[in-house]
């Protein structure tokens, strides 16, 4: 912790440094950020409602949440978010759900079983899904009063304790033992046995859908067949996602799907997401499913039955519309985020900010500046209100750093904002700024949330067929054509998730066939491997993808065998391609940025206060001004006809004191609402009297141990534009 007090001189310094409406959008619901609970209450209720309604009915309930961009639906699920978290409820929170439409349930299981058991497979103890099913056995007084006693006795009592309860609301018995092995395995685990463990993983692993091979299936008692063991069909998928919330009931914790901004994804991909989404709301009980997307998207989609009527009937049970909001709303909301930035230093009793404060309840922004900036607004977005203060804040930051500390606080609110307007951008300067910066934080946010993007082989053909086929034909891209290649129901799989055909500067056509890998075992990558092996008909050049973070390659004999084959095949007719979880995250964040275009929910300022949406037509072209399709080492292969190499960064990262960094964080952190990491790394470079060049590689350092904080749970970090937002942890 920090040494130092608050002291004005600190505030002074907070002021220099940060902005508490820097922020203007919500990328993740888990954010601790100032929320006011009278804007959208009655919507807000209304949700509450739903959620409490399905936990006590054996029932499923659907709401739709719609509403113009910027107007506040992801702040109203953050608030829900919030609410769940105070033992309420179990909200997993789904969004840029990309994956081929015949395999969509499959990955909305993977991303709900990821998102309740965490990406930690050595640490299921503080999962989600633990703190269910023993919170299920405690609050239906399966247990018999035994509680989380963790000795051997009283993990075989949970065992028999969870059979019981299965045999209630699982009949068949074709989920609860899979459940068992994971408490089990997990409390195990925690004793020290390492495989009890891979027990609980190998439970987790079938929960999600995947395919396990014969040694991962013998932990869970079971035997795998020649194409292992897996979920048999869409019919199984949805038994795992029943049981899920039937449990989640159990314990006072009912289940909500959020399926947030889904107007983002292609319509094929919309349909599949909502036919599924019907089908599980007409079967489960104790299931809430939230669709939250722009209302003039959502009705044009439920106009040309992208979204059926039958769907949109279940879907839209509840039917919440937010509204632009009222002057005084807009003054609540900035009088919120003051209240949390300036809280410190008034309870610290430093007398220049409460003297402030008591003048005028909007310093350092004003009352008098907002009255102009409202007069003869009736109505308006949340957003404009935050965007407007915060070039506000700019503003007095420009003037405190012109007259110095006393003079400013003294003279303040001072004189207009006379700063000279910078000359007009150029518009694609502009977009293509935006674009890095949103790339950015889609990548940041998908790392700080790791188990919101499971490795998946279909989620990550689907990507990266989104941005190929949008490249097709095109000029500057050698890429004439790319299939998306599904297994049918009944027949034999294809050889490739992918079929690309290429025209080489020469003239000549290339097939290329792409397949992406993340099986758990050597069984499961056996087959694919000889499937491409076998392959000699129909392409020229075979590609492998695999997470090698992740899903590192495994290869049994056979496997082996097959893999080998494929590499005598030589580089030009076969390669390799090393991805890590940054590879997919940038897919992931590319398609994402393409669809919130394509749901008008990307904005730009130009000029200066004058916002204007960003089109999918604008995003694309700014990918091929800054050559950003080409940095995937998989997009640039089939766009160049060029060899890539796979692996990551050659260049290792500069030594730095980790320790050092974290205890610097820590103390900035203990007297502030919180700061941007690139406050952090200024701060950081000027106390160690670095170089200014030396300072990319100081903010790329403090994002790092700012991550690191976060997994840890000592701060709660959130993507914003090309940087994070970093707060102490809230202790409850």
């Amino acid at each position: 912790m920090s040494s130092e007090e608050p002291t004005f001189e600190r505030f002074l310094a907070a002021v220099r440094g940060t902005n508490p409406f820097r922020s203007h959008r919500i990328t993740d619901v888990g954010s601790t950020e100032a929320t006011v609970a009278s804007i959208h209450k009655n919507a807000f209720n209304k949700l509450v409602r739903v959620v409490q309604d399905a936990a006590k009915e054996p029932t499923s309930l659907g709401a739709l949440l719609i509403g113009a961009p910027g107007v506040g639906k992801s702040h109203l699920l953050a608030r829900l978010f919030q609410w769940a978290g105070e033992d309420k409820a179990t909200i997993v929170y789904l969004h840029n759900i990309l994956a081929s439409p015949e395999r969509m349930l499959r990955y909305v299981l993977n991303a709900t079983v990821s998102d309740l058991a965490g990406h930690r497979g050595s640490d299921y103890t503080q999962s989600r899904l633990y703190t269910i099913l023993n919170r299920a056995l405690i609050r239906t007084g399966a247990l018999k009063g035994r509680k989380m006693m963790t000795g051997p006795k009283a993990i075989e009592a949970r065992k028999e304790a969870l059979a019981r309860l299965g045999a209630q609301i699982d009949p068949q018995n074709a989920v609860i033992p899979a459940l068992n092995a994971f408490l089990t395995g997990t409390s195990h685990g925690s004793l020290g046995d390492a495989g009890a463990e891979r027990r609980a993983h190998a439970a987790v692993l079938w929960l999600s859908g995947e395919t396990l091979g014969p040694d991962e299936a013998r932990l869970l008692d079971q035997a795998a067949g020649d194409d292992g063991l897996a979920l048999a069909d869409d019919a199984a998928v949805e038994r795992v996602l029943h049981v899920l919330a039937h449990l989640c009931a159990l314990a006072e914790l009912p289940l909500v799907l959020c399926l947030d901004q889904i107007d983002n994804l292609d319509p094929d991909a919309v349909r599949a997401l909502m036919s599924y989404a019907h089908a599980l709301l007409d079967r489960a009980k104790h299931l809430v499913v939230i669709v939250s997307g722009v209302k003039q998207s959502m009705l044009s989609m439920r106009a040309g039955e992208v979204i059926p009527a039958a769907a949109w009937d279940r879907i839209a049970e509840r039917i919440l519309e937010l509204h632009m909001i009222s002057p005084e709303e807009a003054r609540a909301i900035l009088e919120g985020r003051l209240d949390a930035a300036l809280s410190g230093f008034e309870e610290k009793e430093i007398e220049e900010v409460i003297a402030a404060r008591k003048r005028d309840r909007l310093f350092p922004l004003g009352g008098e500046w907002l009255e102009q900036r409202l007069d003869g607004v009736q109505e308006l977005r949340p957003r404009d209100a935050i965007l407007w203060a915060r070039d506000r804040w700019e503003a007095q930051q420009d003037r405190l750093a012109a007259v110095g500390g006393k003079r400013w606080l003294k003279e303040w609110p001072g004189p207009g904002d006379d700063r000279p307007r910078p000359p007009v951008a150029k518009l694609e300067d502009v977009i293509d700024a935006e674009v890095r910066k949103k790339l950015e934080e889609g990548k940041n946010r998908r790392r700080l949330q790791q188990a919101s993007l499971p490795p998946d082989e279909d989620n990550l053909a689907s990507l990266t067929h989104h941005l190929l086929a949008r490249c097709a034909g095109q000029g500057g891209s050698t890429l004439l054509s790319v299939e998306h290649l599904t297994p049918k129901k009944r027949g034999k799989a294809p050889a490739y998730h992918l079929l690309a055909r290429e025209k080489r500067a020469d003239g000549v056509i290339v097939s290329t066939g792409v397949t992406f890998l993340c099986a758990p075992s050597g069984h499961g990558a056996r087959m694919p491997l000889q499937r491409m092996v076998d392959d000699t008909k129909h392409t020229d050049k075979r590609i492998l993808v695999t997470d090698e973070e992740r899903r590192p390659l495994r290869l049994g004999g056979a496997g082996k065998a097959a893999y080998d084959a494929l590499c005598k095949l030589g580089r030009q007719r076969f390669l390799h391609l090393h991805l890590d979880f940054s590879g997919h995250a940038e897919l992931d964040s590319l398609a994402g940025l393409l669809g919130a275009a394509r749901s008008q929910d990307l904005e730009i300022e130009h000029p200066r206060g004058q916002y204007r949406k960003v089109t999918e037509a604008e995003v694309m072209a700014s990918f091929h001004r800054q050559s950003l399709l080409l940095a995937p080492p998989v997009l640039r292969e089939l766009l160049t006809e060029e060899i890539v190499k796979g692996g990551a960064d050659s260049v290792p990262p500069p030594a730095w004191d980790a320790q050092q960094t974290r205890e610097h964080i820590m103390a900035e952190l203990s007297w502030r609402l919180g700061l941007m990491a690139k406050e952090l790394a200024q701060i950081f470079a000027t106390r160690k009297k670095l170089p200014e060049k030396r300072f990319p590689e100081v903010w790329s350092h403090l994002k790092k141990t700012a991550q690191a904080l976060h997994d840890e749970g000592h701060v709660h970090a959130t993507a914003t534009d090309d940087d994070l937002f970093v707060q102490l942890q809230s202790r409850k």
